[in-house]
């Protein structure tokens, strides 16, 4: 797993029960995470540079943000269960982890968290002054 541990999904729920939504399938916490990073990037890629956040070698880490792609990731492993359905906290924690993203997103919340450089609309060079005033009226 890249972002967060196996110890932050334990926190979110019983190690029981993500043992028995993953153990057919090895890998699906890892998958199910990279899911969530998906979601984060595209709700975090207008302010915040998601490639240096989610370095595959040296991943940028803030608390309230690993919480936020644990909840989403506990949801989707949940939600490979046999009768498909979710219990009402997770899906709560789920809607919870998604505002939160919108908060983020929005500009309401700040992480601390390396910004996106401001290339799109920036002036590419100096500001030029000059004089347009006409006096005697010549086109």
């Amino acid at each position: 797993m890249i972002y967060i541990t196996e110890d932050d999904l334990k926190t979110e729920s019983f190690e029981r029960f993500i043992t028995e939504s993953t153990s057919d399938f090895p890998t699906v916490k890892d998958k199910a995470e990279l899911k969530s990073i998906g979601i984060a990037k595209t709700m975090l890629k207008g302010r915040y540079d998601v490639d240096t956040i989610f370095d595959e070698t040296t991943p940028i880490k803030d608390e309230f943000l690993v919480e936020i792609i644990t909840k989403l990731t506990t949801c989707k492993i949940f939600g490979r269960n046999a009768a498909r359905k979710l219990p009402t906290d997770i899906k709560e924690d789920f809607d919870w982890a998604m505002k939160q993203l919108e908060k983020i997103n929005a500009g309401r919340l700040v992480l601390e968290l390396p910004l996106n450089s401001p290339t799109y609309g920036a002036p590419s060079g100096d500001t030029l002054w000059g004089n347009n005033k006409n006096e005697n009226f010549y086109i």
